[in-house]
């Protein structure tokens, strides 16, 4: 029973999420964009940049939304985000602005990540002690299965119409997910400090003096320099090298998070019986295995092979978010996280540039050299945190 009344208090969070996360993958962050790139004469390392300014934003921004949701009715915060990025995905179909991208993946970035640590500074603060691995892999769950439906949804409407149709179905979900909130999401859910300034040098002064807080923040860079490669270059891949539809690649993306969809819940209820810690290290080090079997996949059944599995080892992205408990206080845990996002988010800025270079000088297969280089860093960053502090 006390389980079901916790789940009630987030489910508009989980809700929220839900509806951002299908609206942002049905062009911007699924396999639409690097694809409309592509179809614009843009490449490779010029698709870098323009990924890693989307990142850039969230880097700059995330922070300062975190904060904001410790002091800030966060109502407020996510229908600026969803009615301000419905203009911007529109925008992205004016061929006029092509010159211009760059800005508008910037504010894209800075603006949409609200959603971000809002609902995830509402959900831990919400969380019972004993389920926080579980809550946590609830958050990426609906993250996933947005995933899973965005970019079937935008690939489908691309292929069917035209890449632009799929900006559009983006902008109208953005204004259904505006109401969704006014509808059903509290308007102050609790008491909160106010007047507190929100401030990057806070987060990052925990990183300083924490070693268990580097290691995991360092970690969280690693783990997202691999998933910008998903995010970023996995489409164009599979596009241009393997030869497969709009629709395929689209389905080849809704598959890894269609298995983490199933697997991380279960992940999530092992993680807190069997340590954290362990299923870290686990996943990122058989992540790291997995991305080099892409070396090895020669065509579209291939492909779906390594991407089913890639899924299951993936579902561990959410232990990271769980190990932040260890490290810090109820009423900071939204300044924390979205401290925590930025290194996703520096994660997300630089694998794009790096895997860009990699690709127009040495060739599109060693990018998958690269990021399985990351994963195993990252399991060798987790592995070092103190098991005493952070399970």
């Amino acid at each position: 029973m006390r389980l079901n009344s916790n789940l009630r208090r987030v489910a508009p969070a989980y809700l929220t999420l839900l509806l951002w996360s299908i609206a942002s993958a049905a062009s911007l962050s699924g396999p639409i964009m690097p694809l409309y790139i592509q179809s614009l004469g843009i490449g490779a390392m010029e698709w870098g940049v323009l990924a890693a300014a989307w990142a850039l934003g969230m880097f700059l921004a995330e922070w300062v939304w975190g904060s904001l949701s410790d002091t800030v009715d966060r109502r407020r915060l996510m229908l600026t985000s969803a009615l301000s990025t419905s203009v911007l995905f529109a925008l992205f179909t004016v061929r006029a602005l092509i010159p211009v991208f760059i800005v508008l993946e910037l504010l894209y970035g800075a603006l949409s990540v609200a959603i971000g640590p809002t609902t995830r500074s509402y959900v831990a603060n919400e969380s019972p002690e004993k389920s926080i691995g579980l809550y946590a892999s609830l958050w990426w769950t609906f993250f996933m299965l947005g995933q899973v439906i965005g970019p079937i949804l935008g690939s489908f409407i691309a292929q069917t119409l035209s890449f632009h149709y799929s900006f559009y179905a983006s902008s109208i979900l953005s204004i259904a997910l505006a109401f969704f909130i006014l509808w059903s999401f509290p308007t102050d859910e609790k008491s909160r400090e106010k007047g507190r300034n929100p401030s990057i040098l806070s987060g990052l002064r925990l990183v300083l003096n924490s070693r268990a807080a580097r290691l995991l923040f360092l970690s969280a860079v690693l783990v997202f320099v691999g998933r910008s490669l998903i995010i970023d270059f996995l489409p164009l891949y599979a596009g241009g090298v393997i030869r497969m539809s709009i629709l395929q690649v689209g389905i080849l993306l809704a598959s890894i998070s269609g298995t983490q969809l199933v697997s991380m819940p279960a992940l999530g209820w092992i993680s807190d019986r069997f340590g954290r810690k362990r299923t870290a290290v686990l996943s990122y080090t058989l992540s790291a295995l997995l991305f080099l079997l892409y070396f090895f996949a020669k065509s579209p059944y291939q492909m779906f092979l390594v991407s089913f599995a890639l899924g299951v080892a993936l579902s561990g992205l959410f232990l990271l978010l769980a190990l932040i408990p260890t490290i810090a206080s109820t009423d900071t845990y939204g300044k924390v996280i979205g401290t925590y996002g930025s290194f996703e988010d520096l994660g997300i800025m630089i694998g794009p540039v790096i895997y860009g270079f990699v690709w127009s000088v040495y060739g599109p297969i060693y990018i998958f050299i690269i990021c399985s280089l990351a994963q195993f860093l990252a399991a060798a960053c987790v592995m070092r945190i103190d098991v005493r502090r952070a399970r």
